[in-house]
């Protein structure tokens, strides 16, 4: 099966995201894999309910996509 066309700057999350982790997103406004690169590592593991797991899913997340998370 043929991966989904996007348009640019609405990459969406990965599937297989915890529950806590898509709720703490969802309630910082964070809906696509661009917003997440906006918040940048640190942002993103100081939120309740990121965890280790989530940040490397949504590191590969933006590798397949030959994006990087920002460290700040």
């Amino acid at each position: 099966m043929a991966p989904q066309s996007v348009e640019p700057g609405r990459t969406p999350l990965p599937r297989g995201i915890a529950a806590p982790a898509r709720r703490a997103l969802a309630h910082a406004g964070v809906e696509t894999l661009e917003q997440v690169m906006a918040l940048g590592r640190l942002a993103l593991s100081r939120m309740h309910g990121i965890c280790p797991r989530t940040l490397a899913q949504l590191e590969d997340a933006l590798d397949e996509r030959g994006l990087e998370l920002p460290a700040g």
